[in-house]
């Protein structure tokens, strides 16, 4: 009996660490609650985009719009508030932008911004989260994206 409590106070007392897979299409943060990726469009690759599941649109600045080769397609008809509380008119929409993020493609629409009005190249929203089934593991600190962990 003292065996069994023994192991049992020791299993109770060792705090447990989750393990984190690592398969390909793991995310890890660099900061607490930020999510930063590498995202590649028509060739090209940003390095250090946002992931926010509190945004409802994707965010694009106008540099990183002709770093991609991308055009704006349509007028803006929305008026965005940015996380430092400013109001922002974007310069345009970019339609059906297809971005690649951890070899997963996906078809995105991005308002653009000014350069001075985006503290990063690019935000990717709740939207693009629910579309490719990204599981955030925030407490662990990455995030998974796709049906099959191993996609």
């Amino acid at each position: 009996m003292p065996l069994v409590r023994r192991e049992l106070r020791n299993g109770l007392s060792t705090p447990k660490v989750p393990k984190v897979p690592t398969p390909l299409n793991v995310i890890t943060a660099e900061r607490e609650c930020d999510p930063i990726i590498d995202v590649q469009c028509k060739g090209s690759v940003l390095h250090g985009m946002l992931v926010d599941g509190g945004v409802r649109i994707n965010v694009m600045t106008i540099p990183a719009m002709r770093y991609l080769g991308l055009k704006i397609d349509r007028p803006a008809s929305v008026t965005l508030k940015m996380a430092n509380k400013r109001v922002v008119r974007p310069e345009g929409v970019i339609s059906s932008a297809v971005i690649t993020v951890m070899r997963v493609s996906t078809i995105v629409d991005f308002h653009v911004v000014l350069e001075e009005d985006g503290a990063y190249p690019m935000i990717l929203n709740r939207p693009w989260l629910t579309k490719l089934h990204v599981r955030n593991y925030w407490v662990e600190g990455y995030m998974t994206i796709g049906v099959h962990l191993n996609r």
